[in-house]
């Protein structure tokens, strides 16, 4: 029998919704732990890539933040279970998970809800300044996963 120090033990509200089936238990494995960490360090590195273009990298950033998110919920030995609203309930659920602020909450949500606007147009435009601020928000939820999980992060 192998021991991990990575899983969590699942808060109240995680309990809650694991109960109301918002969320559904998975199989822990440590190697897909780091693996969700790691793709959140990888992309928003690549999210700073000059090369790209803007939508592009902003897209790389908020794929970044969310694999940072379900790895802070697997943490937990959970996953979201895949319906309307279960991408932003993970958002939610992870960043309060890693004490972030409210305004990085709302940043953050509200890149989600920019992120679907994106997809359904065919012109979109993007700013460096947002895709700036966006990277920089993931790197901050990076740096305080850091201090919440150390262990994740050798």
């Amino acid at each position: 029998m192998t021991t991990t120090t990575l899983l969590q033990r699942p808060t109240t509200q995680l309990e809650l919704l694991l109960w109301s089936r918002q969320l559904q238990k998975a199989r822990f494995d440590e190697v897909a732990a780091l693996r969700f960490l790691s793709n959140a360090i990888v992309s928003l590195r690549d999210a700073k890539t000059p090369e790209l273009s803007a939508i592009g990298r902003y897209l790389i950033a908020h794929e970044g933040i969310y694999a940072l998110c379900l790895g802070t919920i697997y943490l937990h030995g959970m996953l979201p279970v895949h319906q309307e609203g279960s991408r932003a309930m993970a958002i939610q659920l992870a960043f309060e998970l890693l004490d972030m602020t409210i305004q990085d909450l709302h940043t953050v949500l509200h890149a989600n809800r920019h992120l679907e606007n994106i997809a359904t147009q065919t012109n979109a435009q993007m700013t460096n300044s947002t895709v700036g601020d966006l990277v920089a928000l993931g790197d901050r939820a990076l740096d305080q996963a850091r201090l919440v999980y150390p262990d994740c992060f050798f």
